[in-house]
């Protein structure tokens, strides 16, 4: 009896420890492998109702693998995937269903998948344009670039601490009524662009995903990258802009080396000239202290092109100083206002803004 139990049991054992083996990582980072990762709708009415979609994979690991949880980034869109255990070269699918009851709008949902395998989650997504009265792509991307549109002119990228690397997306599409394959070129340093699909459709829209890396090319605080679009193969006159804001990185410091980093103090932050008249020049003043225990740097300070910016490039510990910026006011009429933004080394204020206000008559 003892004898038939231990031979019962023991494949039952192995599948278990071959299960534990799985969960403890030592599988591939990239053992489920999916046909796809991102599924795009298209246009769809918001009077629909509900859409499906699924995402098929395979365990492309020697061991068994299981899907522990799926987290939607939004409770309109819900995943179903198998429970049970993968075993090695057998696949299955996830089931997605989105609401569509976000009204009419494009979106881009996030399906954040956790297996056994690995810490690592994998990103799968769905996108699609809703719509309530149905609009032509023209009017939904009215930007134009050659015979391709955009929402908007200039897509915001968002800070990005130097030295990283930030990716995202943005939809784009062929607002002729032919079809068009799309390349990229001139790409600023440390820009990277992607299309899917490359060849649109007339009047289909695609999906283009970027990746900023500031180790390419040294810049800091307000930077525009851009890359032009070659539709099927000729150049268009305006370029794809991505505007992103870089400030220094701060993610490897300690707490005592944040305690004891630089600290930038304005005594004023703003300065009013009060009523000039047009063409005068304006000398706004403001002082500042490192009130900080290490030295304090200025990366770079953003300003207009009529402000002509003297001061120190950094101060130490305790140091007082001015800031002087003197306004052109010729192109200037009727109140203005002018932010100054100083891109630092503190990690508590890597961003200070001064403004300056007045009348130009």
């Amino acid at each position: 009896m003892r004898r038939f139990l231990y031979i019962l049991l023991f494949p039952i054992a192995a599948f278990f420890s071959n299960y534990a083996v799985a969960q403890g990582g030592s599988a591939p980072a990239q053992a489920i492998e999916f046909t796809k990762r991102v599924h795009n709708f298209g246009k769809i009415s918001v009077n629909e109702g509900a859409k499906h979609c699924s995402f098929e994979f395979r365990n492309i690991s020697d061991k068994p693998v299981v899907i522990s949880n799926i987290l939607s980034s939004c409770g309109c869109t819900t995943p179903k995937w198998p429970k049970k255990p993968i075993m090695p070269g057998e696949g299955g699918k996830v089931e997605v269903t989105y609401l569509n009851d976000q009204g009419p709008y494009p979106f881009d949902k996030a399906l954040t998948v956790y297996t056994s395998a690995s810490t690592k989650p994998i990103i799968l997504r769905i996108t699609g344009l809703a719509y309530e009265n149905e609009r032509s792509v023209k009017e939904m991307f009215p930007t134009a670039i050659g015979p391709l549109g955009v929402k908007n002119n200039v897509i915001r990228g968002g800070q990005i601490a130097q030295g990283n690397a930030k990716s995202g997306n943005f939809k784009i599409a062929n607002i002729s009524g032919k079809s068009v394959k799309v390349e990229f070129a001139g790409a600023s340093a440390g820009l990277e662009l992607s299309i899917d699909p490359a060849t649109i459709p007339g009047n289909g829209v695609a999906d283009i995903s970027y990746t900023i890396d500031t180790r390419k090319a040294k810049n800091w605080g307000n930077t525009t990258y851009t890359a032009y679009v070659v539709c099927n193969g000729t150049r268009a006159a305006t370029p794809i802009s991505i505007e992103c804001m870089i400030i220094d990185n701060f993610s490897g410091i300690s707490k005592e080396e944040k305690n004891r980093a630089p600290m930038l103090l304005a005594e004023n932050s703003s300065y009013n000239f009060g009523t000039v008249r047009k063409g005068e020049k304006v000398k706004a003043t403001f002082n500042l202290r490192n009130t900080g225990h290490t030295l304090l740097k200025y990366h770079k300070i953003e300003k207009k092109p009529e402000i002509e910016i003297i001061t120190k490039t950094g101060l130490n510990p305790g140091e007082k100083s001015t800031l002087e910026a003197v306004l052109d006011t010729k192109n200037c009429s009727g109140e203005v206002i002018y932010t100054l933004t100083l891109i630092t080394n503190s990690p508590n204020r890597p961003l200070v803004n001064l403004f300056i206000t007045g009348t130009v008559e």
